[in-house]
């Protein structure tokens, strides 16, 4: 009888999507989201995932060309990497850091400082990023390098260094902190009040690579002069190596890490590299500055930390850094910062599992090839569009910019590029704009085919832009 009761009574579907959107809007907050926009659109809801795909409740499948905010490498529910996280929640779910450890965390820690020496492996000298402190994402990271730079410069004599030298259009993340560290006027806004004060730097765009910026030398100068006049003042400078991302996919010109490090080095300031959305071959190597040979002294990263499957961030510290923290109990030297589920196993299963993937299927190698590919897909089919601006490329990390019609730029432009990014969610491609700039920002080792299906979406949509 209980059976056929069951039998009997199941939920209409199109009934129970309707109740279950009206759920979504009425009790969950998203982020980045103007809800009362949101609230009067049928919305997307995801049930499933497999490979580059994205399955929603109404059984359509959605190319994920934006990579669940980039933060995926190898596709959604990779075996390899569900396996890591059953096995280990199988065996052990949770088990904090603060003053004991883990297998899961020892071993992800270990493999993945022998990782960065190893892409680091032609630099003149020792490599000595071998420090991994744990937290839960991006922001956390940022937080935590910051954190690091400040009491490391009182810790070594240094107390009137405490401010923070960053660059224009840099995104560090949204708690207070990082976001202090942050350029980008509409994401901090708000919160003027409450943040503190940094100096900026230009950080000079080279979208060709074969071309030296214009502006090179002038930003450079400008950095230079700022990091010698605040010497005293400053803790550290922090900087998105590669290509700042949040800021519409801005490239670095080539070399300016170098310099960086070379005037911080001369008055004895740290450099923080922000690889949070870099890291992991996002834009070829594991680490995205490794082939300039530039190590930092502090490195953050996040996002495709755990192939894109659970939080897990770390901000990683040079001897140097780390030996400063060594003390007796009594004189509170040690990191006056933690989190409650910081190197949580199932994550750090995951992100070993993830390193191992990295090596075993050349990672790097797929990023170099799949990159070429959608260069040569986007000249030939959007970079043509009158609408379209210079695309900016580092890997797999794309931004394309939409010229508007009134002559404005950035976050307050967005409007032609939401239309061109509607018309592609219309075809089933999953794209987010930044202001004015389309991004593209797919699965790791997305196939040919996916490139193609997302070129020939975003050719067709640039036609709404008439």
């Amino acid at each position: 009888m209980g059976a056929d009761k069951t039998s009997t009574s199941r939920v209409n579907p199109l009934r129970d999507l309707k109740r279950i959107t009206q759920t979504d809007q009425e009790v969950v907050w998203h982020p980045y989201t103007q809800m009362t926009e949101y609230a009067a659109q049928d919305p997307l809801i995801f049930q499933r995932g497999q490979g580059s795909y994205l399955y929603d409740v109404r059984k359509r499948r959605f190319l994920d060309a934006y990579g669940s905010m980039w933060c995926n490498v190898w596709g959604h529910c990779h075996p390899e990497l569900v396996a890591a996280i059953q096995g280990q929640a199988a065996r052990l779910c949770h088990s904090s850091l603060f003053s004991a450890t883990h297998d899961q965390a020892i071993d992800f820690a270990y493999k993945l400082v022998e990782y960065i020496k190893l892409d680091y492996r032609f630099a003149h000298d020792p490599v000595t990023l071998n420090h991994v402190f744990f937290s839960d994402n991006g922001s956390t990271a940022v937080e935590a390098a910051m954190k690091m730079a400040l009491q490391y410069q009182n810790q070594v004599g240094q107390i009137k260094r405490q401010q923070f030298l960053v660059f224009e259009g840099s995104y560090h993340g949204d708690t207070v902190g990082a976001m202090s560290a942050g350029s980008i006027d509409v994401f901090k806004r708000k919160f003027n009040s409450v943040m503190f004060t940094v100096h900026r730097a230009p950080y000079p765009m080279q979208v060709d690579p074969d071309e030296r910026p214009d502006n090179w030398r002038t930003a450079e100068r400008s950095m230079e002069a700022q990091i010698a006049g605040l010497s005293d003042r400053l803790a550290a400078v922090i900087i998105e190596p590669v290509i700042q991302g949040a800021s519409g996919m801005v490239p670095l010109a080539e070399d300016y890490l170098a310099r960086v490090k070379k005037y911080c080095a001369e008055y004895g300031i740290l450099v923080i590299h922000d690889e949070v959305f870099t890291g992991f071959c996002r834009t070829g190597p594991l680490i995205a500055a490794s082939p300039e040979l530039v190590e930092p002294d502090i490195l953050c990263l996040g996002k495709g930390i755990t192939g894109g499957t659970l939080p897990l961030a770390v901000t990683v510290a040079t001897d140097r850094v780390f030996d400063a923290f060594k003390g007796e109990w009594s004189e509170m030297k040690q990191l006056m910062h933690g989190h409650t589920y910081s190197g949580n196993p199932i994550a750090c299963a995951a992100a070993s599992k993830n390193l191992d993937m990295i090596e075993e299927h050349k990672l790097a190698g797929i990023v170099k090839q799949r990159s070429r590919e959608l260069s040569i897909l986007l000249r030939q089919h959007v970079q043509k569009h009158p609408a379209v601006g210079p695309i900016r490329q580092r890997g797999l990390a794309v931004g394309i910019p939409i010229k508007n019609a009134k002559g404005q730029d950035g976050y307050e432009a967005r409007d032609d590029a939401i239309k061109v990014v509607n018309a592609c969610i219309e075809k089933r491609v999953l794209l987010r704009p930044l202001g004015n700039v389309i991004t593209i920002c797919p699965p790791l080792n997305i196939e040919h085919e996916g490139l193609e299906e997302i070129v020939h979406a975003l050719a067709d949509s640039l036609k709404a832009l008439g």
